[in-house]
């Protein structure tokens, strides 16, 4: 037979197999993966599945010819296992199974972190608030702390967020708890301020829930640029407290505007200013509650206070997992002491983390890696410690 013919009868016989093939799938198609889509999806596929198996079936034959069948299989057993092991984490079985977790001795003692309450030698750690939002918390004169907690609500209708603030002494006993209809209100200097409504409350303070009328100034904008230019300059001069807001008009249309709230001879006050001053007005005031971090103006976000009294020692590898993107991480527990005073408080908690943070790289990068904060002052008589923005321990003595 000659070359042209064989090539004719092998040029058939593997468009026949394709469509056969191609055919099967057809089939079976809809019963694999059906949604959006899905039909664009096995079009290629039928058309990938058609052109591959007549390229296969040439090069079927050329490795026959040769006598490399072997070759041809044994490649294609290198390459199913090859992609079984990338798509079925086959490698990472292995690595667990060779995996020592063991527990080093000095380590056995450790409390769980996930306990209420953690005993220890001379002191106590008490879980006081166990939530799920950001905390916020301010110290006052009296060296009253004070909590603001975010609560979800739900309603029949809608979904709410509830501020709920809680008030501790100098000993770190709980003193009261206070919940206001209005969760607009916002924790300034150790006043309760709503800025849209112009009042304020003084409950952090002394306990007095009442409502405060803040005085307005300029709220018709009758102020020219000047007049507000200067008005501005005066009480950025003699202003105990000010922060700004960006507000809007309630009449149609509505209109932009920067309402500075400011406290100047112990009265709060509003000032409206629009489009005529176009300036930058500081905040004077604690504009960030948080105890355990500062606002960063160079890097745009909270930083936490350097401390020495957080110290990461260990981090037991227990199980390492491979996520869908294919990032890396391990189940484990985080060994750590916490310096108190002349006391060691030996705490763990499972946690999971990348393998690029864990051994001694943790220990190196505390401040990258920082998953707990600490906070003390010498005018309490107790200390705060976190590991995690909704969460609050309080430490006390024995």
């Amino acid at each position: 037979m000659s070359r042209k013919n064989q090539i004719s009868k092998h040029l058939g016989k593997s468009v026949l197999i394709a469509f056969a093939l191609t055919a099967v799938y057809a089939i079976i198609a809809p019963v694999l993966i059906t949604g959006m889509y899905a039909e664009l999806f096995h079009f290629f596929v039928a058309v990938g599945l058609f052109i591959g198996s007549i390229i296969f079936y040439f090069i079927f034959i050329f490795f026959r010819s040769i006598q490399r069948l072997p070759w041809l299989f044994g490649g294609i057993a290198v390459y199913i296992s090859m992609v079984v092991i990338a798509n079925t984490d086959v490698d990472i079985y292995f690595r667990n199974l060779f995996n020592s977790s063991h527990l080093p001795q000095q380590y056995s003692e450790y409390q769980d972190l996930k306990q209420p309450v953690l005993q220890f030698k001379n002191k106590e750690m008490n879980l006081v608030i166990d939530g799920s939002t950001d905390l916020e918390h301010y110290l006052t004169t009296k060296n009253h702390l004070i909590v603001v907690e975010v609560k979800q609500e739900r309603t029949d209708t809608e979904a709410l967020q509830q501020k709920e603030y809680s008030k501790f002494d100098s000993l770190g006993n709980f003193m009261a708890k206070y919940k206001p209809t209005n969760s607009s209100e916002i924790l300034f200097e150790g006043y309760l301020i709503n800025v849209e409504e112009n009042y304020y409350r003084t409950w952090p303070l002394d306990g007095d829930t009442s409502k405060i009328k803040i005085e307005t100034q300029n709220a018709d904008f009758s102020f020219d640029a000047n007049k507000q230019a200067d008005f501005i300059a005066n009480f950025e001069e003699r202003a105990t407290f000010l922060f700004s807001k960006q507000c809007w008009t309630a009449e149609q249309p509505s209109r932009k505007f920067i309402k500075t709230i400011f406290r100047e001879n112990d009265k709060w006050k509003a000032f409206y200013s629009d489009t005529k001053a176009i300036r930058t007005i500081q905040s004077r005031g604690t504009v960030y509650n948080d105890l355990f971090r500062y606002y960063s103006r160079e890097d745009y976000k909270l930083v936490p206070y350097d401390n020495e009294n957080i110290q990461y020692q260990y981090f037991q590898e227990i199980k390492l997992k491979r996520s869908d993107s294919g990032r890396e991480n391990w189940d484990g527990y985080l060994y750590t002491n916490v310096i108190v005073d002349k006391d060691t408080l030996k705490i763990k908690e499972a946690l999971n983390l990348g393998v690029e943070v864990v051994g001694d790289s943790f220990k190196k990068n505390q401040e990258e890696n920082s998953r707990y904060f600490f906070y003390s002052n010498p005018k309490l008589q107790y200390q705060l410690f976190t590991n995690h923005p909704g969460k609050l321990y309080i430490i006390k003595n024995k």
